[in-house]
């Protein structure tokens, strides 16, 4: 039996940058431009084997509603492209 790894990721950014896009093609295998606005928050897990463990992501999908939440910016951040100033 292979042992299983969980990694846990929340997507944070702004409203119609395309984090639930993303999410859709890595869980799925699709990538959807139509993809309906999040509302909160969505939950999905993928499971993917890497060696000789398995990694099972947990995946929080926010809708981009966090004001006011202080969240350290890390590399691999979302934003709307068109506006002039990223935080």
């Amino acid at each position: 039996k292979m042992a299983i790894r969980e990694l846990k990721v929340c997507l944070l950014g702004d409203t119609g940058v395309g984090k639930s896009s993303i999410v859709c093609r890595f869980v799925q295998d699709h990538f959807d431009h139509n993809v309906s606005p999040t509302i909160g928050a969505s939950f999905l897990t993928k499971t993917v084997p890497c060696g000789h463990e398995l990694h099972k992501f947990l995946i929080w999908d926010t809708g981009g509603q966090e004001r006011g939440c202080h969240v350290k910016i890390g590399p691999n951040s979302f934003w709307e492209i068109r506006k002039t100033r990223s935080p």
